[in-house]
């Protein structure tokens, strides 16, 4: 294994017009992923929707994305990086509008669905080229485009919340999506899209991927997991338990999302000096210390607090472990990439609708717990990566800023 190169100085680091496109493409991809989250109690009062088949709609979006992850390198070798660049996220938005405008449940099912298989194509293609663009500042480019995801989706419960109550109706917040996607389009469009670069015979991409990597596919899982569950039922939760109407509750979520960029912003400035796996251990601990104040909080400033801290810990669960893993790699890539989007719509398919099962059963209160124990798997392997990482001598850093 080898060591993942230093960022290069900023002085170096040149956006191009495709490093803004990904960029952009990125956060409409993360707005358009969030905004399902905050639209769910609008959607269950909609439709008449219990929990359980409310977190359907969050599993089927993560059989899509696992299936792309599963398929993906054939589609997209197929049909090229930019087809699944533009196509992707056409699907995305697409899959959206159709959530938006479905007046039956079986037309939301199938929005999401779309969502998570084509809209995976978009952020596979993404990454990969950036990763391409910039390989020699590629954590530069990372991070920043993170930064702007955050950005995107910190709209995602404003949009909601705004137009529940000041606009036509919620649904637009879901229907924005395609004419904002014509509109990159007609900007972008015509912005290089270089191919995937051809497998070498010295690394062709076949070989198997380190173990290493596959314990942080298992952090990976239990990090989105939580990640997950507060984007998707954080709302509900506000709702149901914490007692705000449902455009309040969907509008204070962007105080997690808000929380989640001035983590990155923060973890960026910190990565110089700090390895990447204590900085992923820190923030655990932060997250478990904000849960607990969110869940179990006695007064509405509790729950924003918790929400707030809770965030913070959790903006750099991916940024950290996809920067981990990417870097113990010497080849493969791009497929590596693919299997961490597995690792990405497991926890999706998982941990939401065990939520929303907890839910109708015991309560959402007792369901939203499990991301206690959750947390608790997750920095017990966490500390165990970091042990490993300080016995080879050897500290990837984090994707960080120039």
């Amino acid at each position: 294994m080898t060591e993942l190169a230093s960022p290069a100085p900023s002085s170096a680091f040149r956006r191009t017009r495709t490093t803004w496109a990904a960029y952009f493409m990125l956060g409409l991809f993360a707005y358009l992923e969030t905004v399902v989250g905050p639209s769910m109690p609008f959607l269950r009062e909609k439709l008449g929707l219990a929990f359980t088949m409310a977190s359907v709609h969050f599993s089927l979006f993560a059989a899509g994305v696992i299936l792309a992850g599963i398929t993906a390198d054939r589609i997209l070798s197929r049909i090229g990086r930019r087809r699944g660049f533009w196509f992707g996220m056409a699907g995305m938005a697409g899959g959206a509008l159709l959530v938006g405008l479905s007046p039956v449940v079986a037309g939301t099912l199938l929005g999401v669905a779309i969502m998570g298989f084509i809209g995976t194509w978009a952020l596979v293609s993404n990454q990969a080229v950036l990763a391409d663009l910039h390989p020699n500042a590629r954590t530069v480019a990372l991070s920043e485009s993170n930064v702007v995801a955050s950005a995107a989706a910190i709209l995602a419960p404003l949009a909601v919340g705004g137009f529940a109550r000041f606009g036509p109706s919620w649904e637009l917040a879901l229907v924005i999506g395609a004419p904002v996607l014509l509109l990159l389009y007609w900007r972008y469009g015509s912005a290089p899209i270089a191919p995937a670069q051809p497998r070498t015979t010295t690394g062709s991409g076949d070989e198997p991927l380190p173990r290493l990597f596959w314990i942080l596919w298992c952090v990976l899982f239990l990090s989105l997991s939580v990640e997950w569950c507060m984007a998707y039922w954080g709302a509900d939760f506000l709702h149901e338990e914490v007692g705000l109407r449902n455009s309040t509750a969907s509008t204070t979520m962007a105080v997690f999302f808000i929380a989640m960029i001035t983590g990155r912003m923060i973890a960026s400035r910190l990565a110089r000096k700090v390895a990447s796996s204590k900085m992923l251990i820190a923030s655990y601990a932060i997250a478990l210390l904000g849960f607990p104040l969110f869940w179990l909080g006695t007064s509405v400033w509790m729950n924003v607090l918790g929400l707030f801290v809770t965030g913070l810990g959790v903006a750099n669960f991916y940024p950290l472990t996809v920067g981990t893993a990417m870097s113990v790699l010497t080849s493969g890539v791009d497929r590596a990439l693919m299997r961490l989007q597995i690792s990405a719509g497991s926890a999706l398919l998982l941990m939401p609708l065990l939520v929303g099962v907890l839910s109708d059963a015991v309560g959402m209160k007792t369901g939203l717990g499990i991301i206690i124990p959750t947390l608790v798997m997750a920095v017990l392997l966490a500390s165990f990566v970091d042990r490993e990482l300080r016995s080879r001598a050897f500290a990837p850093e984090i994707p960080g800023s120039a």
